[in-house]
């Protein structure tokens, strides 16, 4: 299991899927602090009307169970010896240990990175309702085509063109 970055809509149900499979946890070291508290990152910093009304909300401060990672990721890593093909790349901007898996057959799992307008119906790339970094979260999208992936998933929403998400970044820039 990926933890694509430390928030609990993210990482919620983490400890009891592991219990009930067995899997092991992996994430960036940068945003393991929250998930060891089982707590909600602060403060965040809100992106649009959205994002000012979410930071307002109790759902802003929600907690979880806590857990103890298996794999603290620092830096690229191959998935293979854990029978995945795939690597695991850090992505930050979103939070500061954000990061994406990337699958051999160009699949790439964005987490946060970017959403999709009106998740869930919209298929245009958008931003979420916060970012810690948003520059450095359009940094990463803008290099994003350099790793050629062929789909991009991402954590709220329908996946996305990934040629449509490189021109929608240089245009948010």
């Amino acid at each position: 299991m990926v933890v694509t970055h430390g928030h609990v809509d993210n990482f919620g149900a983490a400890a009891e899927l592991s219990r009930l499979t067995g899997a092991p946890i992996a994430g960036h070291i940068a945003d393991f602090s929250i998930c060891r508290a089982g707590g909600a990152s602060a403060p965040y910093l809100p992106i649009g009307l959205f994002g000012r009304l979410f930071v307002r909300s109790a759902r802003a401060r929600e907690t979880t169970e806590p857990f103890e990672p298996d794999l603290l990721i620092r830096g690229a890593t191959r998935l293979s010896d854990l029978g995945v093909e795939a690597r695991i790349m850090p992505t930050p901007g979103h939070t500061a240990g954000s990061v994406s898996v990337l699958t051999d057959h160009g699949d790439l799992v964005a987490g946060d990175l970017v959403a999709t307008t009106f998740p869930g119906f919209g298929k245009r790339p958008a931003n979420p309702p916060f970012h810690d970094d948003p520059l450095g979260n359009l940094a990463g999208l803008r290099e994003m085509p350099a790793l050629a992936p062929t789909k991009l998933h991402v954590g709220h929403g329908a996946p996305l063109n990934p040629e449509q998400v490189g021109r929608w970044a240089a245009a948010e820039q």
